[in-house]
């Protein structure tokens, strides 16, 4: 069993609090995964595929570069917002937000194997 030691820091409001090193590897395995998305989407937009989301369409269209920095860029503070305000509980005080991480995981795991399919198909 691995353990995780909390690492404490003071938070703007003078309180001590941590951050959790569990979440660190989950923010790098979600930023590989987006990157993953990213390239995948690129190669299957240029064998005849559309960007289905507007945002990421317009992104596209302006340029790999955009394209990427702007998924990355959303993907993360997402990711970051849910574990900063994880204290927080939604769906009537049932989950927690920290915990929808690993949903947002899964997530893109499911889209990049996904796309990976896409790729041999057409």
């Amino acid at each position: 069993m691995i353990r995780y030691t909390p690492v404490f820091r003071i938070n703007e409001r003078g309180y001590a609090g941590y951050v959790d090193a569990r979440y660190s590897v989950r923010l790098l395995f979600v930023s590989f995964l987006t990157l993953a998305d990213a390239v995948l989407t690129m190669h299957l937009v240029q064998m005849g595929a559309w960007e289905a989301n507007p945002l990421m369409r317009y992104a596209l269209e302006t340029g790999p570069a955009f394209f990427i920095t702007t998924k990355y860029f959303l993907t993360a503070s997402g990711f970051l917002f849910l574990i900063r305000n994880g204290h927080l509980r939604v769906f009537g005080g049932s989950l927690p937000l920290k915990e929808m991480t690993d949903g947002l995981i899964l997530f893109y795991l499911g889209l990049v194997i996904y796309e990976i399919k896409l790729y041999y198909i057409v």
